[in-house]
């Protein structure tokens, strides 16, 4: 049997009704780069995709979500199956503690709603992880690899990119891999299509490290 990898992708949407919600920038590209190449690779991907105009790539089992309940609910679902996690989805924190049936109407008054957090999907499977390979990304517009070591270290991951809002929706970015001995390097500004190849490689040889494998397209 192939090994199975799991990749979350695209934003979360997280509803104030049935038309105004929370959501972010995330198209899903860099998770779809990532599943097309491990494809190729002879990877049994699961692609847990949000809501975005992209297409998920022949070949993939796709799960479709939309807010971050469902997303945790679809991970937690294929969790037994899966040998490696590659966490690309952009999940809303927050969400409204209340969702109004059909659209809330505007009064004269203001609108103060309250949000409560949504489940951290990454931190959930990294206290289930196992022998299994988690990667994950540290999106932040102040902070420096230093947060991002901080969360990889909470979350049991066993690498994690540091990134900024600009690779929102962008066709390329910068990323900064971290490592848990505290190791950083830089990938420089490169197509996604090659971001997920840098990840995959990564992947390869820490299952290497810690199994013993061979190649995923020598697995058969």
């Amino acid at each position: 049997m192939n090994p199975v990898l799991l990749i979350t992708a695209g934003p979360s949407r997280e509803h104030f009704d049935d038309v105004r919600f929370l959501s972010n920038g995330a198209s899903g590209a860099l998770g779809i780069a990532i599943a097309r190449r491990a494809l190729a690779e002879g990877w049994e991907v699961h692609l847990a995709l949000g809501p975005t105009h992209l297409e998920p790539p022949a070949g993939v089992t796709c799960h479709r979500f939309i807010s971050a309940l469902e997303l945790d609910a679809v991970c937690t679902r294929l969790w037994p199956e899966v040998d490696t996690f590659i966490a690309t989805a952009a999940v809303c924190d927050y969400r409204p503690a209340e969702r109004v049936s059909g659209k809330r109407k505007k009064s004269a008054e203001g609108w103060v709603p309250e949000l409560v957090r949504t489940p951290d999907v990454l931190a959930g499977r990294g206290l289930e992880k196992g022998d299994r390979t988690l990667v994950g990304f540290s999106l932040e517009s102040g902070a420096g690899p230093e947060e991002a070591h901080r969360k990889l270290v909470t979350k049991h991951l066993d690498l994690i990119l540091w990134n900024t809002p600009i690779n929102l929706g962008a066709s390329q970015g910068r990323y900064t891999c971290v490592e848990p001995g505290g190791g950083t390097r830089e990938l420089g500004l490169l197509p996604k299509e090659a971001v997920a190849d840098e990840i995959l490689r990564f992947v390869g040889e820490a299952r290497t490290r810690r199994r013993g494998s061979v190649p995923p397209d020598e697995e058969k």
